[in-house]
């Protein structure tokens, strides 16, 4: 019997790893080259997946086939084709899955009430990766550590989770605390201050406060900092747009207690007190405005129509205007 997935959600660390596991399951390394394939959700067509799909396995027990970043499966989003009938033969080959065939799709979002997810719903497996809470992001950092062979002390995968966003980011840090205790058997949270002192969450808050405070070019030597220090500039738009989102929910929760918000928000009590008091140089349109901005931005980026470091200084400075109205 043939085999459907659908794995979505913000953590693609965790995606990847089920995909990892699923294709170990049945495909011998020494047999990846013919027997698993991987595919562009954002380049490839209804009737390609069909026809790749359709390949037997040459040596394994079954052809494992990933769709990574179906974007098609995103509400407005489609395949563009010249025939329509191409995604009804889609939708028919979803309900008949050849029995050799493990197909796989992957997207950070899904619409669940487009007919492809439905059928994938009803003939295979769906599941989200959703961000972690913050205590259970803590034990998956205990957890990964040991993996590494160092485990870590509680309060130092507390500081971690604290100053990470997304697990891939944290399994970076978590490989460099490992490579840099060296011959200590376990990492502790002197260590990781030391390692991450200049950390991208810590050094996004100054730049908000910056921008807040009217500190626009203070605000670019921030970034300035980041980008010489090797972070990429979606992960930069991506930590200043988790900001103010989460300063959005902030905003329009103004009159609920911390204790209410912190449960409400899921947010770590630090992160907080430091929105909480930001909150207040805001207006809710401000925030909209902003939000706003960083979604072209993105789009931009995207699609090559502006240079990374100067788009997100001229990122800084609109949202510094709207700041000011």
């Amino acid at each position: 019997m043939g085999e459907l997935y659908l794995f979505y959600g913000q953590e693609k660390l965790l995606i990847m790893e089920a995909i990892e596991k699923i294709k170990n399951k049945y495909v011998p390394e020494a047999y990846e080259a013919m027997d698993f394939q991987r595919l562009d959700g954002e380049e490839i067509t209804y009737d390609e997946i069909i026809n790749i799909s359709r390949v037997v396995p040459m040596l394994s027990e079954k052809r494992v086939v990933a769709v990574l970043n179906a974007v098609f499966l995103e509400e407005g989003r489609k395949i563009t084709s010249k025939s329509e009938s191409s995604e009804n033969r889609f939708i028919e080959f979803l309900e008949n899955i050849p029995p050799y065939l493990c197909l796989i799709f992957s997207a950070e979002k899904v619409d669940r009430r487009k007919k492809i997810v439905k059928v994938i719903q009803q003939k295979g497996f769906v599941k989200e990766f959703a961000p972690l809470s913050f205590k259970d992001k803590v034990r998956w950092i205990e957890s990964r550590s040991l993996k590494y062979g160092k485990p870590m002390e509680p309060s130092a995968a507390f500081f971690m989770a604290q100053f990470t966003f997304d697990l891939y980011h944290v399994d970076e840090e978590i490989k460099k605390a490992a490579a840099y205790v060296l011959e200590k058997s376990k990492i502790d949270k002197k260590d990781l201050e030391l390692i991450m002192s200049g950390s991208t969450e810590a050094n996004i808050f100054g730049l908000i406060d910056s921008i807040a405070e009217g500190k626009v070019s203070h605000a670019v030597n921030i970034l300035n900092d980041l980008m010489y220090a090797g972070e990429k500039s979606v992960v930069i738009l991506y930590m200043i747009s988790k900001y103010f989102m989460n300063l959005f929910a902030v905003k329009v929760n103004e009159g609920k207690t911390f204790n209410e918000l912190q449960k409400d928000l899921n947010l770590h009590p630090y992160a907080l007190k430091k929105m909480i008091l930001q909150a207040k140089n805001f207006k809710v349109q401000q925030i909209k405005e902003i939000l706003s901005l960083c979604q072209k931005f993105d789009l931009d980026l995207k699609r090559g129509r502006i240079e990374e470091k100067r788009g997100l200084e001229e990122l800084i400075l609109r949202i510094s205007r709207v700041v000011k109205k």
